[in-house]
């Protein structure tokens, strides 16, 4: 079967509220790999080196992670993959509201196009999102059994990862600073288009540096903010870099820098 028609049966079985917070990884972990792919065909290298896209700040990163961990391994059970191409996913916990108030307190340089989408996600999280798992909140609180109101118990969670995704964003937005893409193509920056070569499989790959409200995977645009947006920052053509996976390290040269289109 093709992925994306597996995903789509995957989160029609899920609860409103939960639907909507697993839809936007799941959905763009297809998108990224290819709705028509056959699950058969993908790969735990493609899932591991799609980790490396995702932005440490697009989003609650465990609860995203999370999300994707558990349709992948739902692949597995219902036997459409022998493996679970997840198993080599990291969830990346974050270190609570200290650690909130020094991300937010970090310039996050986006365009105002990047600005323009991170402010539509939050418009859809506070109108969209949030009123449904309010919605399954209050009917789960009709259960006064609490002791063993696991319903209630999923919303309450549910409640405040949305909340916590709300507060995130509004976080970027102000901590925005709008900037031009980069013109050089010597260095790289926002907007740059990256060539490099995969030093371990003696691969040829290209990422678009963005914002975090313009990540496309599908595309290759990449966070300038994720774990290889971050590593190829400002470095130049020829140089040498390594980027953290699962199961090590990734060394990238970067063969040239071109102007995004």
């Amino acid at each position: 079967m093709r992925l994306g028609q597996i995903a789509a049966q995957y989160l029609g079985r899920l609860p409103a509220g939960k639907r909507d917070l697993a839809a936007s990884e799941i959905n763009r972990f297809v998108r990224h790999v290819g709705p028509d792919r056959p699950v058969t065909q993908i790969t735990k290298l493609e899932v591991e080196r799609y980790q490396q896209y995702l932005a440490d700040t697009a989003g609650d990163s465990a609860t995203r992670v999370e999300s994707l961990k558990t349709f992948l391994s739902d692949l597995k059970s219902k036997k459409f993959t022998e493996t679970n191409l997840g198993a080599g996913l990291r969830v990346r916990r974050r270190g609570g509201a200290g650690q909130a108030r020094k991300e937010e307190a970090k310039v996050v340089e986006l365009t105002r196009e990047g600005l323009d989408q991170l402010q539509s996600e939050l418009q859809h999280l506070e109108t969209v999102v949030a009123p449904a798992v309010r919605d399954d909140l209050a009917a789960a609180y009709q259960d006064r059994d609490f002791r063993e109101n696991a319903p209630y118990d999923e919303a309450k969670r549910r409640m405040g990862e949305v909340q916590g995704q709300i507060d995130r964003l509004k976080g970027q937005i102000k901590a925005a600073r709008v900037v031009e893409r980069e013109t050089s193509n010597v260095r790289a920056g926002l907007g740059s288009k990256v060539v490099l070569r995969d030093l371990q499989y003696d691969e040829e790959l290209d990422y678009t540096l963005v914002g975090p409200g313009e990540v496309d995977t599908r595309n290759r645009r990449i966070s300038i903010q994720s774990p290889v947006g971050s590593a190829l920052k400002d470095r130049n053509v020829g140089d040498t870099v390594e980027v953290d996976i699962p199961s090590g390290k990734a060394r990238y040269r970067i063969e040239r820098i071109e102007r995004a289109s």
